[in-house]
């Protein structure tokens, strides 16, 4: 009966480096001023999140028929768009229910 041993990994740090150095490595990217791509990145997204509050608000106010609720003769975008997430949630509920089943990884 042989025992199986795993072999020695190399190393994570190589260097002859201090905790305190490594501790400075890791958390240096959370302690800079962010850069002029993340501002923007970051103001875009504010731009969208403002935008999305004010589709709230104006729906609020003015109610569902901005949506197109006021017409009888289609789905409107409220209800095609909750059949589509809801068909998205049962493919990816199929998908992993064959995955089980197949024993798959």
């Amino acid at each position: 009966m042989s025992a199986v041993v795993a072999p020695i990994r190399e190393p994570l740090i190589e260097g002859n480096k201090t905790y305190h150095q490594i501790t400075e490595d890791i958390v240096a990217p959370t302690e800079r001023v962010p850069s002029g791509e993340w501002v923007f990145a970051f103001m875009v997204s504010l731009g969208f999140l403002t935008f999305g509050i004010f589709c709230i608000l104006w729906t609020i106010w003015f109610g569902i028929g901005t949506w197109n609720l006021n017409r009888t003769i289609n789905w409107s975008w409220d209800i095609t768009n909750f059949v589509w997430w809801i068909g998205i949630g049962h493919a990816g509920t199929l998908i992993s229910a064959i995955l089980l089943l197949f024993r798959q990884k």
